[in-house]
């Protein structure tokens, strides 16, 4: 029993003995985060070594440093002779200034140079076109919405055209102030003039040709050519009721047509051209027996075009056509013959008695001079003024395929509806002559101020000169025989 007691004493105290220890050790552990250990540190190796004497440190000052990244300068040490002080423990109260720190600008907005590239400015596509530009910018949804939306990112190309109002008699004036001084009885002719439905027609081809080819600026017809007609007006002449159809426009150059019967052989790049029209509208039958002489070249060109199969079918189809017109036909020469061009817009519809036909005589007024002429050619539908390149010389020698006779609206194309003759052929010149000048009586006549330029015919075979009549000179007399 005795022995039992004891054992139990025995571990009771055991276990307190335990848990005493525990707890100091707990203590010691927490201790560690408190400021005793260095104390008593500090206490307990005061006499065995020494205190260092610390020498005062100046207190970082916070300073704005430059824009720059740059390292702070060392702190400065105290002298000698300044209070010395130990340094104390580290707090969490202390602190230090950072450097300020300057970020580097943002890139600029436009490049620094222009990429290399050819740039070329929209007016350019279209001689004469007024280009005014504009940028906005709407409030739109996030960038990866607009990335698919077509509308957000787009060009919008509106052209604003004038339609010109057709010119009367007074208007006129403005193209070529000497027109009513020019005909006897301008005021009378131009008092009846009816605005033609051509000219309305002209300008509903020329609406539709921008139409068209509104998204191809390099398509687009030109101010030059936009501008191009004045008026056209229907006339009937007061007294004889000969009917006149004024054109009122500028004058390009056509250099079309071939003939082997009156020019045989034409120089080497007219030729061998493909670019070179050999035909004119207006044409007849070959009355001679010499090929025209741009015949081999569509002949050969047939040939390559058969051989060819990635060729246009149409292509084919034209080239055959020409060969055939070629063998058939003989037609005017651009470059000898005195005709103009008219829209193809005028071969129909419209008023019939002021329908112009393909060999009507004409008058082509420039300034105060007259030129005769003849219908000879269609043209585009949605342009007009055109002449031959001799009628183009005769008004203006420095005209060329490339340079036109007249710029402004200063040439009048007087027609005279139903005056073609009979029968198609070469121009006969002198009956050319005659002919305008009869007709320009019919219509009232012309003052003596309008100068009436007679055209000869160039490739009128010359004559041969007459052989001049040898001259009998009297026999010399004989000397008579000394006596």
């Amino acid at each position: 029993m005795k022995q039992l007691f004891h054992r139990k004493h025995k571990i009771k105290i055991f276990t307190w003995f335990r848990v005493g220890l525990l707890l100091v050790l707990l203590l010691a552990a927490g201790s560690l985060y408190t400021p005793y250990p260095a104390e008593l540190v500090k206490a307990f190796t005061a006499d065995a070594k020494p205190a260092k004497k610390k020498k005062k440190r100046k207190k970082p000052v916070a300073v704005q440093q430059p824009a720059e990244v740059s390292t702070p300068a060392a702190p400065d040490i105290a002298s000698d002779d300044e209070e010395e002080v130990e340094l104390e423990a580290w707090t969490p109260e202390d602190s230090f200034a950072m450097p300020a720190i300057t970020l580097p600008p943002f890139p600029p907005a436009l490049p620094e140079r222009v990429e290399p590239g050819k740039y070329e400015h929209i007016s350019k596509m279209s001689p004469g076109l007024n280009v005014h530009s504009a940028v906005q910018f709407e409030p739109g949804a996030t960038a990866s919405q607009e990335r698919d939306s077509a509308a957000a990112y787009q060009l919008r190309v509106a052209l604003n055209l004038s339609l010109p109002t057709a010119a009367d008699g007074e208007s006129l004036k403005k193209a070529n102030p000497v027109l009513p001084e020019l005909f006897t009885r301008y005021d009378e002719l131009m008092g009846k003039a009816q605005v033609s439905q051509w000219y309305q027609a002209l300008y509903l081809h020329k609406q539709n040709h921008m139409r068209k080819n509104a998204a191809t600026l390099s398509r687009l017809l030109d101010r030059h050519n936009y501008f191009d007609t004045d008026t056209i007006l229907e006339i009937e002449a007061p007294e004889s009721g000969r009917k006149v159809l004024w054109m009122q426009s500028d004058m390009d150059v056509v250099s079309d047509g071939s003939d082997g019967d009156r020019l045989p052989d034409m120089p080497e790049k007219v030729k061998n051209s493909d670019n070179y029209q050999p035909m004119t509208s207006y044409r007849w039958r070959k009355r001679g027996s010499t090929p025209n002489p741009l015949l081999p070249h569509w002949q050969e060109r047939v040939k390559k075009l058969s051989k060819d199969k990635t060729a246009n079918a149409s292509a084919l189809q034209h080239a055959q056509n020409v060969v055939h017109d070629l063998k058939k036909y003989s037609f005017l020469l651009a470059e000898y013959d005195s005709f103009i061009v008219v829209p193809l817009t005028f071969k129909n519809g419209g008023n019939a008695d002021y329908r112009p036909q393909l060999g009507d005589y004409a008058a082509v007024v420039v300034g105060e001079r007259i030129f005769p002429a003849i219908v000879g050619d269609f043209g585009p539908r949605f342009k007009s003024g055109e002449g031959s390149l001799r009628l183009a010389k005769l008004i203006n020698p420095k005209a060329t395929p490339f340079a036109r006779p007249v710029s402004d609206l200063g040439v009048s194309y007087i027609i005279f509806p139903g005056s073609k003759e009979p029968e198609h052929g070469p121009i006969d010149y002198n009956r050319l002559n005659s002919r305008v000048q009869e007709l320009l009586q019919e219509m009232g006549g012309i003052t003596p101020k309008a100068q009436f330029q007679m055209v000869e015919d160039p490739l009128a075979p010359k004559a041969a000169p007459e052989p001049v009549p040898a001259v009998k000179l009297p026999e010399p007399s004989q000397p008579q025989a000394a006596a």
